[in-house]
């Protein structure tokens, strides 16, 4: 999934080194219907000032079904230091400020997230895939569940759906008992709904339920649709 910048402070660290490499976080907000378009047309000015030195991506995702909150901030970085810089840079500049100033009291954030990316397939295609389906699970033995996800996306059926498919371990925050999610990109909530239906009528999705069942549970699920965008170098 590409990537977004997390506009607030105070995620729940692990005790644990954080891990090195892509990663991603989220941050949960409450806007109001009126205050959407309001909200929407601040950050595009924010991110359109700010994306020269933005080594990664950013976006505003609406909340389609399963979430807290109304809409969903997603940042995308390489390694978690240049994340670190960017907000550094993004803090303290005057379009922090007018974006604070101009959505005071539009925003009411929520929880918020870290995710590390073990593996992807299919093509990313970010001005096209805009509908994103969020799959949680507990996983007991991770190797043995990229294992079978590696061998649905190899199979006749997986190399079909056209959806782009990226596998994350949860870093820090607020999903427990979940462990690892699976996210799952297409153009639109329609070819969510025929890709799905023909990768779950076909032998080789049951073959891997009931893989990634010995070693996994199933938590449930989420969906986003992207609003707006915005990526730098």
């Amino acid at each position: 999934m590409k990537r977004i910048a997390l506009f607030a402070a105070g995620l729940l660290m692990l005790a644990s080194a954080a891990a090195a490499g892509p990663n991603w976080h989220t941050i949960s907000l409450s806007i109001s219907l009126d205050d959407a378009p309001k909200v929407q047309a601040a950050m595009d000015k924010l991110m359109t000032s700010v994306a020269g030195d933005l080594k990664g991506s950013v976006s505003l995702m609406a909340n389609v079904a399963g979430g807290t909150s109304s809409h969903t901030i997603i940042s995308a970085f390489d390694s978690r230091a240049e994340r670190e810089a960017w907000l550094g840079k993004l803090y303290a500049s005057k379009a922090w400020a007018k974006y604070v100033d101009d959505t005071d009291g539009m925003t009411a954030a929520g929880g918020n997230s870290r995710m590390d990316f073990i593996k992807s397939w299919g093509e990313e295609n970010e001005g096209s895939d805009v509908f994103w389906e969020i799959h949680a699970f507990t996983v007991s033995d991770p190797a043995a569940f990229l294992a079978a996800i590696e061998t649905l996306q190899a199979s006749e059926a997986g190399q079909v759906t056209g959806a782009q498919v990226h596998l994350s371990a949860i870093a820090a925050a607020g999903l427990s008992p979940s462990t690892h999610l699976i996210s799952v990109g297409y153009a639109s909530e329609a070819q969510a709904e025929t890709s799905t239906a023909a990768l779950q009528a076909s032998a080789d999705w049951a073959n891997y339920l009931e893989a990634s069942g010995e070693v996994a549970t199933h938590n449930g699920a989420f969906m986003l649709r992207t609003v707006s965008t915005w990526s730098g170098e």
